[in-house]
């Protein structure tokens, strides 16, 4: 069984929460950051429980009238987002000295790693696949369409609105949980003072 939505969208900008919630309807879906990754993932069997161990790439993998969702996060804050889900392995992949002071990691953070952290627009080769040249915008969202397929480009910032885009254009009724979010990390109170300092200092 082919997959009715594929969430194609960098890391940090609220997929898992949306693709739990459709697979809690029953909607088969999968959440990737780019073909590459989709077909290194199948070769290590992470996809091995929809399409066995075929080669195929993610557009053969799709049903005629999958639906594509692209979520567009600000680059800060995406990024901050980002080191910190990943603290331990970044203090150490980027040999970052400890500071006595918050503003000094801010300082050190933007010098150093900002633009280390991936940081890619993976729906371009959605568009370029299926010959799409742009999309119309909506205010809190962006869609398009081509043949029976859809493709929808959400914002972080308008997540309250994603459950009546959902239900307005896929006609899926859904919940939206929130999965992987700084809330439920140990990490929540520096992580928002560090945002505070970095835009205080930088924004």
């Amino acid at each position: 069984m082919d997959y009715k939505v594929v969430i194609y969208s960098g890391g940090k900008c609220g997929g898992s929460s949306l693709l739990y919630s459709l697979i809690r309807e029953g909607i088969k879906s999968t959440y990737i950051h780019s073909n590459e990754q989709y077909l290194y993932c199948k070769r290590n069997g992470i996809f091995q429980e929809v399409h066995g161990l075929n080669n195929k790439s993610i557009f053969e993998n799709v049903s005629d009238d999958c639906v594509f969702i692209d979520i567009y996060r600000n680059p800060i804050d995406r990024a901050i987002s980002s080191y910190f889900e990943n603290y331990n392995h970044n203090k150490k992949y980027f040999n970052i000295p400890n500071f006595d002071n918050l503003e000094d990691e801010v300082n050190y953070f933007q010098i150093n790693i900002f633009h280390e952290l991936e940081n890619y627009e993976g729906f371009r080769d959605i568009m370029k696949y299926y010959g799409l040249n742009k999309l119309e915008n909506k205010e809190n969202y962006w869609i398009g369409k081509k043949d029976k397929k859809l493709f929808i480009r959400l914002k972080f910032d308008k997540i309250k609105d994603w459950e009546n885009i959902i239900l307005n254009e896929l006609d899926i009724k859904i919940e939206l949980c929130r999965a992987n979010t700084s809330d439920n990390k140990d990490y929540k109170v520096k992580y928002e003072n560090f945002k505070k300092i970095y835009y205080k200092q930088y924004g």
